[in-house]
């Protein structure tokens, strides 16, 4: 991952999750792994990975997904989230619905200019 593009990403990402009431624990944007944990005032907790810009998104992606598997705890309150660029998207859906569900992971995307929004499929 380009340390600047991460940074960005992880950057856009913080200042999402802080305007939607989360509070920042754990903020760790390197070149090699960004990882973000958040807890909310209603008791939810979010580990993140966000893999940025790469030349070959999939086995990127199967990485991303395993780091956040090692790190599921079972505990109901945790939730997970993977944070892609738009040009992964297709890469970070190709783990089926139901499957994310099942997991409580969920997908973000960062566009060009910084907004952030959740993959609704």
């Amino acid at each position: 991952m380009g340390s600047g593009e991460g940074q960005r990403m992880c950057g856009a990402f913080v200042g999402w999750l802080r305007t939607h009431g989360w509070k920042i624990l754990e903020e760790s944007c390197t070149q090699d792994c960004v990882d973000i944990e958040a807890w909310h005032s209603d008791g939810a907790r979010l580990l993140v990975e966000i893999q940025s810009d790469t030349t070959d998104p999939g086995p990127d992606l199967d990485t991303a997904y395993g780091r956040l598997l090692r790190r599921m705890d079972g505990v109901p309150s945790s939730r997970y989230a993977v944070v892609v660029p738009e040009d992964a998207l297709d890469a970070a859906l190709r783990v089926l619905p139901q499957v994310r569900e099942a997991l409580a992971l969920d997908v973000y995307v960062v566009g060009p200019g910084g907004e952030v929004r959740r993959a609704d499929h």
